[in-house]
C-alpha cells in the first residue's frame, strides 16, 4: 500500500491545526506549531484497522512550520478612537478600559494621533522647508508632549521601551527635517513619513497601557499591512487583495486577541510610507474592518451620535438612532460632521455596521449606520432623516440659445473648470439645454470665471452664448433621506417651509 500522507489545515477557531490523513480521513486536533506524525510505509496497519498506531509501529517525527491562521468574521470588533479621545494620558487609559471592557473574542483598535499632534507635524514640515529655524523648537514640543504623557501613563519596562523608541524616532526626524531645511523643499513621501509619527506614538502608548492589565495585545504599524495607490489629488484607493495578504502574514507572526494599530498611515505597493490623507483614520478602521469581516466598526468621538442637523445652527436637532449607508455618505458629502466620506465604501460591500459613539458619554447608544432598516416608516415625518448645508459657495451660470443641441458644450465647460482645479459641488441643466448652472467654492470661482471667458471668447462675441454669470455668497441646503424618492409630497412640504421662512425674512 502507498504511504499514508497527511495535510495540515486550520481548525474553525484558528487556534489549532487539524492533522488529517488523506487516506484514513481521521482528524486529530493538535496545538498550533505542534509536531506532525507521519505514517511510514510498512509499519502501519491496513487501512480501516482500529489500531492505527501499534506499539511496534515505527514513528518518524518531522517538525513542520505552521502559520497561525487569521480568523475572520463576527468574532472581530473594530474600534477607532480619534485624537480627542487620545488627548491626554488619562483619556488614553480610559480608552484602554473601554477596549478591555469589550467582550468580543477578538478586537482590533485603530487610533489617531493625540489631539493637535498631526497639525504640529504638518507645521514642522512647513517650517523646515520655509527655512524657519523654529522647527527645532516645535520638534522639542512634540517630544516633550509624548514623553510627559508616557511618564504619566506607563511605568517599568514598558515606559523604558517607549521612551527608547521615542528618542530614536525624534533623532531620525531631526535629521530628516534638517535635510528638508537645507534643501528648502520636502517631497510628498518625506512629508507623509514625518506627519505619520503621531499615530505611531499614540498607538504604542495605548498598546502598552492595555498590556498592563495582562491582556494579550500586539501593536501593529499599518504601513506593514495597508497598501494603497494614488487615485487623484489628495486621494488614495486601498489595494484590498495585497492588504489582505499582508495582514495574514503579519498575524501569523504576531497573533493576539487584541491588536492596537495606527490609523491614517499606510504604504504604497513599493513600500514607500504614505497616508490616507486628512481625517483618514476613520477610513483606516473601515478598511481593516472589511479585511477581517468584522461584526461592526465603532467610531468613538466626542458627540453622542449623528445629529439631524448642525446643532450650532438648529437648536432642535436630535440624535439619529439609525442611518443607511447612503444617507450617511450624502450627509458627509454635504458638509455634516459624520464621517470621512470614503469611510462608508469598504464596509458597505460586506454589510458591516458602523456605530458612532461618544467616548465621554458611554451611556449614549449612538447612531448605527447600516443597510436601510426594513421596518422604517415611510410617512412624511420619517422619510427625511436630516438636513445638511455647504456654505461659502458661488453659482456659475453659463447661458445662451446657441448651446441647445450642440454636442460638446458641457464637455468644454467642465474641461475648463478641471484645468483650474476647481471642485464642482452640484450641477443643474435647464430642460431646454440653453443653460448650465453649477456650484463651486467661493475661493475658486474667480479662476473658474476667467477660464470660461477665455474658453468661450468667440461664442460670447458671436452671441451663441449670452453670458457667464457668477452669483456670490450662496449655500446649498440638502434634505437627506433614502425614502424621499418613493414618498409623494416631500418636495411640496420642503418648498412651502422655505417660502414661509423667506417671507418672514422679507426676501
Amino acid at each position: 500500500a502507498a504511504a499514508h500522507r497527511r495535510r495540515l489545515r486550520p481548525s474553525a477557531s484558528g487556534r489549532e491545526v487539524v492533522s488529517q490523513c488523506l487516506k484514513c480521513e481521521i482528524n486529530q486536533d493538535r496545538p498550533m506549531g505542534a509536531l506532525r506524525i507521519g505514517h511510514s510505509q510498512g509499519n502501519l496497519p491496513r487501512h480501516g484497522s482500529k489500531n492505527l498506531l501499534t506499539p511496534a509501529a515505527a514513528i518518524s517525527v518531522e517538525q513542520v512550520e505552521v502559520s497561525t491562521y487569521l480568523p475572520k468574521g463576527d468574532m472581530w470588533s473594530v474600534h477607532k478612537f480619534g485624537g480627542t479621545c487620545m488627548g491626554t494620558p488619562q483619556r488614553i487609559q480610559n480608552v484602554a478600559d473601554v477596549v478591555l471592557g469589550d467582550s468580543s473574542e477578538r478586537k482590533l483598535i485603530i487610533v489617531s494621533a493625540m489631539s493637535k499632534v498631526t497639525d504640529m507635524m504638518y507645521s514642522l514640515v512647513h517650517k523646515a522647508q520655509s527655512r524657519d529655524d523654529s522647527y527645532t523648537e516645535e520638534l522639542d514640543k512634540v517630544f516633550e508632549k509624548h514623553m510627559a504623557a508616557a511618564k504619566d501613563l506607563l511605568d517599568g519596562e514598558n515606559l523604558a521601551r517607549f521612551l527608547s523608541e521615542l528618542h530614536s524616532d525624534i533623532s531620525n526626524l531631526r535629521a530628516m527635517l534638517r535635510a528638508i531645511y537645507i534643501a528648502g523643499h520636502a517631497t510628498e513621501s518625506f512629508s507623509e513619513f514625518v506627519v505619520g509619527h503621531g499615530e505611531l506614538w499614540s498607538s504604542q502608548m495605548l498598546s502598552y497601557a492595555v498590556q498592563k492589565s495582562g491582556a494579550s495585545c500586539s501593536w501593529m504599524d499599518t504601513r506593514e499591512v495597508l497598501v494603497v495607490k494614488p487615485s487623484g489629488p489628495d486621494m488614495v484607493d486601498p489595494d484590498y487583495e495585497e492588504s489582505e495578504k499582508r495582514l495574514e502574514k503579519w498575524f501569523s507572526r504576531q497573533p493576539a486577541e487584541i491588536i492596537v494599530a495606527t490609523g491614517f498611515i499606510a504604504s504604497t505597493a513599493e513600500n514607500i510610507p504614505t497616508t490616507l490623507k486628512r481625517d483618514g483614520s476613520d477610513f483606516s478602521a473601515a478598511i481593516i474592518g472589511s479585511l477581517v469581516r468584522a461584526r461592526q466598526v465603532t467610531i468613538w468621538t466626542d458627540v453622542d451620535g449623528v445629529f439631524s442637523a448642525d446643532p450650532r445652527k438648529v437648536s432642535e436637532a436630535v440624535i439619529l438612532s439609525t442611518l443607511s449607508y447612503q444617507e450617511a455618505w450624502e450627509m458627509s458629502y454635504f458638509g455634516a460632521n459624520v464621517l470621512h466620506p470614503r469611510t462608508i465604501i469598504p464596509v458597505m460591500k460586506d454589510n458591516i455596521p458602523i456605530v458612532i459613539r461618544n467616548m465621554f458619554n458611554l451611556s449614549a447608544p449612538g447612531t448605527v449606520i447600516c443597510k436601510q432598516p426594513a421596518n422604517e416608516d415611510a410617512d412624511l415625518d420619517a422619510c427625511v432623516k436630516s438636513f445638511a448645508t455647504i456654505d461659502k459657495l458661488a453659482l456659475v451660470n453659463v447661458e445662451g440659445t446657441g448651446m441647445a443641441g450642440v454636442p460638446g458644450t458641457s464637455s468644454a465647460i467642465f474641461s475648463a473648470v478641471k484645468e483650474v482645479g476647481a471642485n464642482v459641488i452640484m450641477i443643474s441643466q435647464a430642460s431646454s439645454e440653453h443653460s448650465i448652472c453649477f456650484a463651486v467654492p467661493e475661493k475658486e470661482v474667480a479662476a473658474v470665471s476667467a477660464a470660461l471667458h477665455v474658453r468661450f471668447r468667440e461664442a460670447l462675441a458671436a452671441g451663441r452664448l449670452s453670458k457667464v454669470e457668477v452669483i456670490h455668497d450662496c449655500s446649498i441646503l440638502a434634505a437627506v433621506g433614502l425614502r424621499m424618492a418613493s414618498t409623494p409630497g416631500v418636495s411640496a412640504i420642503l418648498f412651502d417651509a422655505l417660502a414661509k421662512v423667506l417671507t418672514v425674512l422679507g426676501w
